[in-house]
């Protein structure tokens, strides 16, 4: 909760695609903290995979960091449609 306000308030001032990296930084954590809980699936993980080998694109590819973005949608969209990986989402 703490780094969700501290994040808001640093967004103000912040490069306006620093607000889209904290949100999916705060993905990541929640992803980390269910899988402590034993409440994560291979789907997140590999969720979680994605963003933090691709979070840093924004201090220097803000293209490839918007198509990262674009991927993980795609990816949620994946799972909660359960499709399987890799297959057109229906």
């Amino acid at each position: 909760m703490v780094f969700l306000v501290v994040s808001a308030r640093g967004c103000v001032e912040e490069p306006h695609l620093y607000g889209p990296l904290r949100l999916v930084d705060a993905a990541s954590r929640l992803i980390e903290i269910m899988k402590r809980e034993g409440r994560s699936s291979e789907d997140l993980n590999r969720v979680q995979m994605m963003i933090e080998e691709g979070k840093h694109l924004v201090m220097y590819d803000e293209e490839a960091f918007v198509k990262l973005l674009d991927r993980l949608v795609a990816e949620l969209v994946r799972i909660v449609k359960g499709a399987s990986p890799g297959s057109p989402i229906p």
